[in-house]
């Protein structure tokens, strides 16, 4: 894709995809299970520049500036778009991640290690490598809000991000604990929205 921002983007749309295809049951492919997310990603990419392809491309000259054409009001709108979004976006993230675990004990039981033998080292290793892009997506988002609003959190980003992915992590961990019998989806929007709003300078 050759440009850093959209490779975040695609990998988030793709993350989400997966998700919500895994939670509505509609996941049914025989060959791996990597292989099936990687004809996700790479059928995003073909819309993507499908898409873009139709979208007329304008390039500067002496007779014509781009730029001309953008009005400060469309930015402030679409910060503002911006600002609404991000946070929510990072929420929804979590809330994904939860639900999908609690829907899944199985899954549940893997992203906190309760279920791993020799045989699944490989496994064990892209679940980290996973949540690790999770936690950096996150970061890169809430960046990104910092960016709009010239405003910083009261954490540093790298440290917001560790911290929601911790508490989503320590919320399976106990649904775990519990024999799959707490149910943290009940809850979890109100406490997601509490630590994200607890990040927001006041």
């Amino acid at each position: 894709v050759y440009d850093k921002d959209l490779t975040e983007d695609i990998f988030q749309d793709t993350f989400i995809k997966v998700i919500r295809t895994l939670k509505l049951g509609n996941y049914n492919e025989e060959g791996k299970f990597i292989s099936w997310v990687m004809r996700i990603a790479h059928n995003l990419v073909i819309d993507y520049f499908r898409k873009n392809s139709r979208i007329p491309k304008f390039e500067n000259s002496q007779d014509f500036d781009i730029f001309s054409v953008l009005k400060n009001t469309d930015v402030d709108i679409e910060n503002k778009m911006i600002i609404d979004q991000i946070l929510e976006k990072v929420k929804k993230i979590l809330i994904l991640l939860v639900t999908f675990s609690e829907r899944n004990p199985g899954l549940a039981r893997l992203l906190t290690r309760e279920a791993f033998s020799v045989d699944e080292t490989s496994l064990d290793e892209r679940i980290g490598q996973m949540m690790s892009k999770i936690e950096l997506l996150m970061k890169q988002n809430l960046q990104k809000y910092e960016q709009v609003t010239k405003k910083k959190l009261n954490l540093p980003t790298a440290s917001a991000a560790n911290l929601l992915l911790a508490c989503s992590e320590g919320i399976i961990q106990q649904f775990v604990r519990s024999g799959f019998q707490d149910s943290p989806s009940k809850r979890i929007n109100d406490q997601f929205e509490f630590l994200i709003s607890a990040l927001k300078a006041s």
